[in-house]
């Protein structure tokens, strides 16, 4: 540490001092620090503060109690009774710590120590299992977004190319797959079928292009189906299907399906 100025002989003055007796109390240097140059009324604003701080809401419990431990600390409240300690930091814990403590009780918790134990547990589950809950969420959002049909045979073509443009833009011309079983399908086009087979494949979680049970519209490696003149096509069985439906002729022209 270095001193400059009047804080300098200040200092210097009373270490000189204590050097002088026999048994030098550092505890009374830092008394004296404190009195010269320590904050004015800390222990008031150590309480407002008390009564204001708050929990952020993306904010661990490990990250903002040592912000509240030190307001304790600076309001001289470590001997206040627990019950009162145990107030303050309720209020100022997040809606979602709140929410998560209501309906924990016990022996462990009507101690201060005991609470802030049980806030530490309840905040490392949070940690723990709010990630899977949202990774799940999210598989489950994009399984759900894959099997909606791309295409409505019942509709006009200029619907059909809308709905094509809206969710089938980005796998029209097939996908570059890499598997073994999909290496024989590249550059070919999906048959087209009827709304029974697209019905029949949605409820078999079938994709709803190839026909396929390992296999979905983003991945397939299918083109998509034209709409031919007419089709007539039997309605599939609730069985499992390996093999895809192709289109004979593989011609290119713009793809409906």
């Amino acid at each position: 540490m270095h001193l400059e100025g009047a804080a300098k002989t200040n200092v210097t003055t009373f270490y000189e001092t204590q050097l002088r007796q026999d048994l030098p109390n550092p505890c009374q240097l830092l008394e004296r620090l404190e009195l010269l140059y320590g904050e004015r009324n800390r222990k008031q604003k150590a309480i407002q503060n008390l009564h204001s701080i708050r929990q952020r809401e993306d904010e661990t419990f490990i990250s903002f109690y040592p912000r509240f431990e030190k307001e304790i600390a600076n309001a001289n409240a470590e001997g206040w009774d627990d019950d009162a300690k145990i107030s303050y930091l309720r209020n100022a814990l997040s809606n979602k710590m709140r929410d998560r403590l209501v309906g924990l009780s016990g022996s462990d918790t009507d101690t201060y120590a005991g609470f802030v134990q049980r806030c530490v547990d309840v905040s490392n589950d949070m940690e723990l299992y709010a990630p899977m809950t949202t990774v799940d969420a999210n598989v489950a959002g994009y399984s759900n977004h894959q099997d909606m049909m791309e295409w409505e045979p019942t509709q006009p073509a200029t619907t059909q190319v809308n709905a094509v443009g809206l969710r089938g833009k980005a796998n029209i011309n097939g996908f570059p797959s890499k598997r073994p079983e999909d290496q024989e399908l590249l550059g070919k086009r999906a048959k087209w079928v009827n709304q029974e087979e697209i019905d029949a494949r949605r409820q078999g979680r079938r994709c709803l292009r190839c026909g396929r049970n390992n296999c979905r519209i983003a991945t397939c490696p299918l083109a998509a189906a034209l709409r031919p003149t007419y089709v007539g096509v039997k309605t599939a069985k609730s069985t499992v299907v390996t093999k895809a439906a192709v289109e004979e002729d593989s011609e290119d022209p713009q793809a409906e399906q």
